[in-house]
C-alpha cells in the first residue's frame, strides 16, 4: 500500500505538484497520464523515494518512504526509468546480477528474461541494444529483484506491438501475484483500459 498524504512539490522556485493526495493498493495497476511537463516523472520520483517534499508525506507499508534505508528501499521498490542510463558494456546477464544484493537470484534472472522474451540479448552489451531493448532490460531488472512495489516510468515507450502486448500481459500478472504497480504513460486514456486507475489531475 503506497499512501500520497497532500504533498506539494517544487522544482526550485516553480510549484509541480501542488496539495495531492492518493492511494495506491496492492495488487493493482495505476497509470498516471497528462501532458509533457505537467509533473508526471516527478511524481513517480516522489512515491519512489528520490525527491524531496515541499510539504506532506508518501508512506510505503505504512512507513515515511524518507525513513528507509537506501538498501531497505531498494528491496521494496523496483524503478524502471524512461531512458535507462547503461553507459558501461556489461552483457545483459551481467546487468541482472548485479541486482542480487537488492534480492534478486539467478532463478529470478532466468525468469524475467524469459518472460520478456530477451534470451537471445542475454549476452550481448547492453550499450549495443536499441532503446526498446534497453527498456525491456530495466523491466527485466525490476521484475527480477521481486519487489513489492514496481514503479515504471514509461515502460511502453519504443516498443513495438508485440512487445507492448507482452509487458502489458506481465505487468497484469504481477498486479495479480500482489504487486502494487504504479506507471507513467504518455498515450490516450482510452488505451489504459486494463489499468485499475488513471490518475490525471494533479
Amino acid at each position: 500500500m503506497i499512501s500520497v498524504n497532500s504533498i506539494s512539490i517544487s522544482r526550485g522556485t516553480n510549484p509541480v505538484i501542488k496539495d495531492f493526495s492518493a492511494e495506491f493498493t496492492v495488487g493493482t495497476i495505476t497509470a498516471i497520464i497528462g501532458p509533457n511537463g505537467c509533473g508526471k516523472s516527478t511524481l513517480l520520483a516522489a512515491i519512489a523515494g528520490d525527491l524531496p517534499l515541499a510539504s506532506g508525506a508518501i508512506s510505503l507499508n505504512g512507513k515515511d518512504v524518507h525513513g528507509y534505508q537506501i538498501a531497505e528501499l531498494a528491496k521494496l521498490r523496483s524503478v524502471v526509468l524512461q531512458q535507462p542510463a547503461f553507459n558501461l558494456a556489461f552483457t545483459v546477464n551481467e546487468v541482472l546480477a548485479m541486482a542480487r544484493s537488492a534480492g534478486s537470484t539467478l532463478a529470478s534472472e532466468s525468469a524475467a528474461i524469459s518472460k520478456l522474451a530477451i534470451t537471445d540479448l542475454a549476452d550481448r552489451k547492453v550499450t549495443q541494444l536499441s532503446g526498446g531493448e534497453r527498456q525491456r532490460v530495466a523491466i527485466a531488472l525490476a521484475i527480477a529483484v521481486d519487489a513489492q512495489v514496481l514503479l515504471l516510468d514509461e515502460p511502453l515507450a519504443a516498443q513495438d506491438v508485440e512487445s507492448t502486448n507482452r509487458i502489458i500481459e506481465l505487468l497484469k500478472a504481477e498486479a495479480k501475484g500482489g504487486k502494487t504497480i504504479v506507471l507513467v504513460a504518455h498515450v490516450p486514456e482510452s488505451e489504459l483500459s486494463w489499468c485499475d486507475q488513471i490518475i490525471k489531475d494533479f
